[in-house]
């Protein structure tokens, strides 16, 4: 399933249809035809480089900022991985832009809103990473910060955040359990998802989103958002991700 996931998110790429449509008209064999395609082309070019539209269409499903009262004590934080990469030339781990998620974790079982952390996250790429587990890594570095080794549980064997949730459910229940709802840490766009992932695994969660890609600025319109961008190409991917991943989740039944 996650080798078929992978694919799939693969030929949803606008790049990759894009890249079709160049080899298309290339082959064309009439000039004509040749033209419309290159037509198209250039206009999905465009319409897949506009930072604006992109912006727009995500903005919605991006979680506000969540911020903790002070009379908010849980007995554990779960935080997901996508937070790091790995090297395999120097092999090593490094964090990458999600990494608020590891920062938020630290601070709210600093602040003492969360007793317990679950670091949840093996490798999530197609292929091997040597021996390197995201859930690993954070539990280092959370060590390194002055948590206890004891108040970290490691999740290292999940791919995605269905895996997430299902493991996590199995070391709540091997620790007997916890008496409050589990604080969900991850990013602001994945929290929606993520949040139905976890309940309809049985886990009641806080949400807590963290890693804040994009503002309320940033549907403004102006001058400067109409200048086509390769990172809002990028932005589709993960668009479609969330899109698709909620869908299956509503087929499934959660509320």
């Amino acid at each position: 399933m996650f080798i078929v996931g992978k694919i799939l998110f693969f030929f949803l790429s606008p790049f990759v249809w894009i890249f079709i449509l160049v080899i298309l008209t290339a082959l064309a064999k009439t000039e004509n035809k040749r033209k419309k395609l290159a037509g198209i082309a250039f206009a999905a070019l465009l319409f897949f480089t506009n930072p604006w539209l992109i912006n727009n269409l995500q903005y919605p499903f991006h979680a506000p900022p969540m911020p903790m009262a002070a009379n908010e004590k849980y007995d554990v934080g779960i935080v997901l991985g996508g937070m790091t990469s790995y090297d395999k030339v120097n092999k090593q781990g490094h964090f990458n832009m999600s990494s608020d998620r590891f920062i938020q974790t630290a601070l709210l079982y600093k602040k003492g809103y969360i007793k317990k952390i679950i670091a949840s996250g093996g490798q999530n790429g197609m292929f091997l990473e040597d021996d390197f587990m995201e859930a690993e890594f954070v539990a280092k570095n959370l060590i390194d910060l002055g948590i206890p080794a004891e108040d970290i549980w490691i999740e290292n064997q999940s791919k995605n955040t269905i895996e997430n949730a299902q493991l996590s459910k199995q070391i709540i229940d091997s620790k007997g359990g916890i008496k409050t709802k589990a604080v969900l840490i991850t990013s602001s766009f994945h929290i929606p998802r993520a949040t139905l992932t976890f309940e309809q695994a049985g886990i009641a969660v806080r949400p807590y989103p963290c890693a804040f890609s994009m503002l309320p600025s940033s549907t403004r319109f102006s001058a400067a958002s109409m200048i086509p961008a390769s990172w809002a190409m990028d932005s589709w991917g993960g668009f479609f991700r969330e899109m698709i991943g909620m869908t299956y989740l509503k087929l499934k039944g959660a509320k």
